[in-house]
């Protein structure tokens, strides 16, 4: 077997077709090359398939699978990368080319961070914006920030595997704030940060498009940010705030949603 790579870039797709190929190729044309980019193809009945089979580089590993959805995805693909450090980019999202360079010789310097993020840009409807909220940069901003937002873009986080295997990985109960919470518990056994770089763009979607999911995400979200507070402490107030906020929200929601007719 050839030598394992310094990092493994990992990305799970399903019925990606429309932008993997860029997605791929912001990774492909990274400064930093000692890499294997291991694409899982999430059971997708697209293109998806066609378009990763057509990838001709040696460093891309690609593999066609039942969909198991996000989590467990992900954390076959992390199990079965060789690199010592693990990045993550989504299908529809895009690396800028010294990506891995800035974040690979973070990690070599500072060996007690287990999770490093950075800056990323919003493309929102073919336009590309900052970030609305500020990123906390140190550790100790990081985690005085967990019980009130997600402070590090998955789509722009590089972590140590030891690290991820220690803590368990992702939740695969977790439908939409695997990684929030997988942060949470790396940060138990060591630190993070956010770099002061843009590190790519993470496309944005019309707010409709998660209507349909906004109960499930609320309540997960809730359960991610008391578990940040009872670990790092944080605001009392917000959470108690967020929570009846939420259900105020989902409640009209529920209320004025069109009810079906009964059969």
């Amino acid at each position: 077997m050839s030598k394992a790579p310094k990092v493994s870039v990992v990305t799970s797709v399903y019925n990606g077709e429309k932008y993997i190929e860029e997605c791929v190729q912001s990774i492909l044309n990274q400064s930093f090359e000692d890499f294997e980019f291991i694409l899982l193809d999430n059971g997708s009945t697209d293109g998806t398939a066609e378009l990763l089979d057509r990838i001709k580089d040696s460093r891309v590993r690609v593999i066609h699978q039942e969909n198991l959805g996000i989590p467990q995805s992900l954390n076959k693909g992390i199990h079965l990368a060789r690199g010592e450090l693990i990045a993550r980019l989504d299908a529809d999202d895009v690396s800028y080319p010294h990506r891995l360079e800035h974040q690979i010789k973070f990690m070599d310097a500072n060996k007690d961070y287990v999770l490093c993020g950075g800056g990323y840009k919003r493309l929102i409807n073919g336009s590309l914006s900052p970030q609305t909220v500020p990123l906390p940069f140190t550790d100790h901003d990081i985690r005085r920030s967990l019980s009130r937002f997600n402070p590090i873009a998955h789509s722009a986080v590089i972590f140590r595997k030891e690290a991820f295997l220690q803590v368990g990985g992702y939740d695969q109960h977790l439908l939409f704030t695997q990684d929030y919470d997988l942060w949470i518990r790396l940060m138990k056994i060591g630190k993070a940060c956010n770099l002061e770089k843009n590190l790519g763009f993470v496309r944005f979607y019309d707010a409709s498009t998660w209507s349909r999911n906004k109960r499930i995400t609320f309540f997960e979200t809730l359960k991610v940010k008391w578990k940040a507070y009872s670990l790092y402490g944080g605001s009392l107030l917000y959470l108690i705030y967020f929570f009846l906020r939420g259900l105020l929200v989902l409640t009209v929601r529920n209320y004025f949603e069109p009810k079906k007719n009964p059969d």
